[in-house]
């Protein structure tokens, strides 16, 4: 487990999917036994939003893939707003979701996988 949680190193990739617009995902690896996922795209709601799902991030012949278990793994709401899906809106939503999932982590709020095994 990573104990130096102050500044956690964020690499974002930023794409144009085509049919579902922009869309922006960090993978912050080893954080309280996790790995998160942290995403920004536009809802069907209307909303731009930034989500942050714990999970698995494997590596397997070139290839990486996230994995997590649906109402067992944590997922939080980072941050979300009513405007257009430009290139820029998503960036700016999606760092103001990563500054807020630093802010919680600092905080302590983030939850830990010790704390999900010692509820079993």
């Amino acid at each position: 487990m990573s104990t130096n949680q102050e500044n956690p190193k964020y690499s974002t990739t930023l794409k144009n999917t085509k049919g579902y617009g922009w869309k922006a995902k960090t993978i912050v690896k080893n954080i309280l036994g996790y790995d998160w996922n942290i995403s920004t795209l536009k809802m069907n709601s209307g909303k731009i939003s930034c989500t942050a799902q714990a999970g698995k991030l494997e590596t397997k012949d070139g290839f990486e893939s996230f994995s997590f278990i649906i109402f067992q793994d944590p997922s939080i709401r980072l941050y979300q707003e009513t405007r257009r899906a430009t290139q820029n809106a998503i960036e700016e939503i999606h760092d103001k979701g990563l500054a807020k999932f630093t802010e919680l982590l600092n905080a302590g709020t983030i939850p830990s996988r010790d704390d999900e095994s010692s509820q079993s």
